[in-house]
């Protein structure tokens, strides 16, 4: 079991103007040493759902699309195809039509992830601008041959004005951001798990992203 998914803490970087994570303990209670225990910690946590290793629902970008409590949990668990595009450079497009063999190999798949290998630029500065970006014909590409989850290692498959996002979370296609740890896991197929929260009506949730080896 491979853990792909970034640590949430106090420090964890957000998308430029949101607030940053907030985690602190409400209450801490001593109990006498009869009772077998030491204290009781109770913490808060206040964040953005789209902070951190998290899944953007249609609702993201479509008032009409599925909310993220809408989601079906078969989306988010089972096979899934890691694609290594590290060699497209920053800023640059990630053309997927352009991988020999990919169609053929992506039959009978419905969830990819592309390795970018950006999350090893995780709070570095430029994370958050200079990052590669799926370009409209390699969404329409994934749509195409019947991806409904495409998960990434970057904070954004995109950049204004979104042709990644509109062009999958428009056709029900859930979208994954900051994964990590996906040198970890050989090129091919693999068993991916994420569960978002069931934050009913909201738009996006973060998730814990875990991959099985098949």
């Amino acid at each position: 079991m491979l853990d792909l998914t970034q640590p949430l803490t106090a420090d964890t970087p957000a998308f430029p103007d949101s607030p940053p994570v907030e985690i602190y303990v409400l209450e801490t209670t001593q109990d006498p040493p009869s009772k077998g225990r030491r204290s009781l910690n109770v913490t808060r946590l206040s964040l953005n759902v789209h902070t951190g290793t998290h899944m953007d629902a249609p609702f993201h970008f479509f008032q009409s699309g599925e909310t993220i409590d809408q989601v079906p949990l078969e989306r988010c668990i089972g096979p899934a195809l890691l694609i290594d595009v590290r060699k497209t450079p920053p800023g640059h497009e990630i053309e997927l039509a352009t991988i020999a063999g990919l169609q053929t190999i992506l039959e009978g798949v419905s969830k990819v992830v592309l390795n970018t290998g950006w999350s090893h630029h995780w709070g570095r500065p430029g994370y958050f601008r200079d990052h590669p970006r799926i370009s409209a014909k390699s969404a329409e590409f994934l749509i195409r041959n019947g991806v409904h989850l495409v998960g990434v290692d970057m904070p954004s498959v995109d950049r204004p004005p979104f042709p990644a996002h509109l062009e999958l979370l428009g056709n029900g296609c859930l979208i994954v951001e900051n994964l990590t740890n996906l040198d970890s896991i050989p090129a091919g197929k693999f068993h991916l798990t994420v569960l978002p929260l069931r934050l009913t009506g909201c738009d996006g949730s973060p998730v814990r992203a875990v991959a099985a080896l098949l």
